[in-house]
């Protein structure tokens, strides 16, 4: 029937789970706490696990957290037995990631029936197809990535699809500016308890229908934790065909995370020296991180007036010509003093042309 991780540090209550589980016809396999358990479930290969909620070293909430933040377990069903009661601990534990709970004593037959039901609820996330992941990285300061990143979020939006922006800059961001959206709350302010709920509740919503996972205002001393970010877009991933990351001014771990998990990413720059040496310098590193040419989508964006360098110059220095040139748009200085991005308001303008198709063939 099924493979089923007990995790239980009450050395009475396991045998008698095994037992009933047996009975049941299905598989168990045991751990006394939940450090034992949590190593045991990213080892093996299981259909659901039953877990108790109060242990001495991890207890079963972060326990939960751990499974659904890492990609090896995060849709193993997980079916909470315990002796607490309360409505508020049940509560607790569907906050936590848990997908069914069940209290003690229980009935053999209930928990056959329940094990069942959740080892459904598994496959079904299974086979829900995950939403892309598509990283604006702008490692030099001043390209205009914030202004891509929203635009084409913008553009995918426009074209059918359930889009979400993440503003990862720990050095205050601007998403929230350019969509005139008040930044509050933002990831600073993240719960550890992470699920769909209170991370729905944290996003911004622009009038367009555009989500929005706003940064800081202000600057911070570091930005999310690996851990926490992985979290996020598994979550945003579920619930969002696309999530657009305007990626953080250097390769940190948020930033990292989002590279790992992308297909595709944009990478930008302007006609000047100092981009051009940076983009250099990023393709570098992004080979090192085991990213490809073909992964990496070059977009040469025209923020000035002034010429700059030629295209065929920076193509020379680079080794390879740009997927896109952004011209200059006029428009985009007015569109940001007024928070009203030209994708949804100048369809026609030069920046809009340009990105919109470009949008749809990443």
């Amino acid at each position: 029937m099924a493979n089923v991780l007990i995790v239980d540090d009450d050395a009475d209550i396991r045998p008698m789970l095994r037992a009933t589980l047996t009975k049941l016809g299905h598989t168990p396999t045991l751990a006394s706490n939940g450090e034992e358990g949590l190593a045991a479930a990213l080892i093996g290969q299981f259909d659901a696990i039953v877990l108790d909620l109060m242990m001495p070293d991890l207890d079963g909430y972060e326990v939960t957290r751990r499974l659904r933040t890492n990609p090896r377990t995060k849709d193993v069903p997980i079916l909470v037995l315990t002796a607490r009661t309360q409505p508020a601990d049940h509560q607790s534990a569907l906050s936590a990631g848990a997908d069914d709970y069940l209290s003690k004593p229980f009935d053999s037959e209930v928990l056959g029936l329940r094990i069942v039901e959740v080892i459904k609820k598994g496959r079904v996330r299974q086979t829900t197809p995950l939403g892309r992941v598509l990283p604006v990285l702008g490692l030099r300061g001043g390209v205009g990535a914030t202004t891509l990143a929203v635009n084409l979020a913008g553009a995918l939006l426009r074209a059918g699809r359930r889009v979400c922006l993440v503003d990862l800059s720990p050095s205050g961001g601007h998403a929230a500016l350019q969509l005139r959206l008040r930044p509050q709350p933002t990831w600073a302010e993240l719960p550890t308890n992470l699920n769909q709920g209170n991370l729905s509740s944290a996003l911004l919503h622009h009038e367009s229908g555009l989500a929005l996972l706003a940064a800081p205002p202000q600057p911070v001393r570091k930005g999310m934790s690996a851990e926490a970010f992985q979290a996020v877009l598994g979550l945003l991933r579920m619930a969002y065909a696309e999530v657009v990351v305007d990626a953080a001014p250097w390769l940190d771990d948020p930033t990292y995370a989002s590279l790992m998990a992308a297909r595709q990413m944009v990478l930008v720059l302007t006609p000047e020296v100092g981009a051009v040496q940076t983009t250099l310098n990023t393709l570098k590193a992004l080979a090192g991180l085991g990213l490809t040419d073909q992964q990496t989508s070059l977009v040469l964006n025209y923020i000035s007036p002034e010429p700059g360098l030629t295209q065929a110059a920076i193509e020379k220095a680079i080794g390879r010509a740009p997927d896109l040139s952004v011209p200059f748009d006029r428009a985009q200085a007015a569109a940001l003093t007024q928070g009203a991005p030209l994708v949804f308001g100048q369809a026609a303008s030069p920046l809009v042309a340009a990105l919109g198709p470009f949008a749809l063939k990443l």
